[in-house]
């Protein structure tokens, strides 16, 4: 056996399967990894409450990474751990520059209330219109005023897959509120679409990654990463060892070591080159 102590994989896309299920050979190697004493993490963009509707209490992993490194939980003893926000001074700034920057986005309530969010339609979009029918059954989702500030602990835009708006709004967010972290992610609600999510200062899922290892004291040395998408890539350049499943974008495939794809029991397999 190799010095692997701890083993964090992404969910949507890389571990759950279309149905939002673990395959019997990944749970078989989760529950395996436990019996060797090796930590497993969960970290993903789910908020709370969607991590809890693919993941039970009795699940095989010791901690979960949420919300892209916002939110932190002991799996084992459902205890949240970590929670950061963007506070009501500064959201009302953003809030108002985006409204004039005439972009469609949502704020997320803090967590763990993060699954309630006000919202901002600027200009007909149907990538918006998809979120917004799907969570508002969720959770409570209302219109953002003229001058609303309050806690939040996410920012999401809807931006079209393959143009140079991402860069550019990006570089304006980064310019007139440099203490925040902007992070890319595929819309998995339609390829044509890219999220812009835009959290606290230096949230990351490798802040979250850090995080546990301090709690721990495993080192990143000791560490493999499975991932899937952008916003896995902060998390893939901590890890000492990381994977892409197949079904990666072919940026991130040319980037990481590649591993089978997520119907394909890509984890396992990963976790295999080491174990």
């Amino acid at each position: 056996m190799t010095g692997i102590k701890m083993v964090i994989t992404d969910l949507d896309g890389t571990l759950l399967q279309a149905d939002h299920t673990i395959s019997t050979t990944d749970y078989e190697t989760l529950e395996n990894l436990g019996k060797l004493g090796i930590c497993r993490v969960a970290a993903t963009g789910r908020n709370l409450m969607k991590v809890k509707q693919v993941l039970t209490p009795g699940m095989p992993f010791d901690f979960v990474i949420f919300s892209s490194g916002a939110g932190l939980m002991d799996w084992n003893k459902q205890q949240l751990l970590m929670a950061m926000s963007i506070p009501s001074q500064e959201t009302g700034k953003i809030v108002r520059f985006l409204m004039e920057e005439k972009l469609n986005f949502k704020v997320s309530r803090e967590i763990p209330d993060n699954h309630h969010f006000a919202w901002w339609r600027s200009t007909p979009c149907e990538e918006f219109e998809r979120y917004l029918n799907y969570h508002k059954a969720l959770g409570d989702a209302v219109p953002l005023k003229q001058g609303d500030a309050f806690p939040i602990s996410q920012v999401l835009i809807f931006l079209p897959q393959g143009s140079e708006e991402f860069e550019i709004i990006k570089q304006k967010v980064l310019n007139h509120f440099p203490h925040v972290s902007v992070i890319r992610a595929t819309s998995p609600l339609h390829p044509d679409f890219t999220w812009m999510e835009i959290f606290p200062e230096g949230v990351t899922k490798a802040h979250g990654v850090e995080e546990v290892c301090r709690i721990t004291g495993i080192a990143k040395e000791n560490t493999l990463g499975v991932g899937n998408d952008f916003n896995d890539m902060e998390l893939l350049d901590y890890t000492q060892h990381s994977y892409v499943v197949d079904n990666a974008p072919d940026e991130l495939k040319f980037r990481y070591r590649n591993s089978l794809a997520h119907h394909e029991d890509g984890f396992s397999y990963a976790v295999r080159q080491h174990l």
